[in-house]
């Protein structure tokens, strides 16, 4: 069996399910109030990816998706937080 619980299963298949939910829906209506959960989704999508390639050895390709999740999360922060709106 391979690395990884039933929890870790489940919070993988939210992440990349939802994720590209959201996008579809914003770019379908033309709304995209939402676009600040697809920014939190994606960030965890990249840090899932993180921690497998730093379980499989891929040293550098971990630490690239911890930085891409990371400017993601900030962007949906600031995103959330603004007055500005979309």
């Amino acid at each position: 069996m391979g690395k990884g619980g039933i929890l870790e299963k489940v919070i993988r298949g939210v992440f990349f399910t939802v994720t590209p939910g959201l996008a579809l829906y914003g770019l379908v209506t033309g709304d995209f109030s939402y676009q600040y959960l697809m920014l939190l989704g994606l960030s965890g999508v990249l840090a899932i990816t993180g921690i497998d390639d730093y379980e499989k050895g891929r040293k550098y390709w971990s630490l690239f998706s911890f930085i891409v999740a990371l400017f993601s999360l900030i962007t949906a922060v600031q995103i959330f937080f603004s007055d500005a709106g979309l």
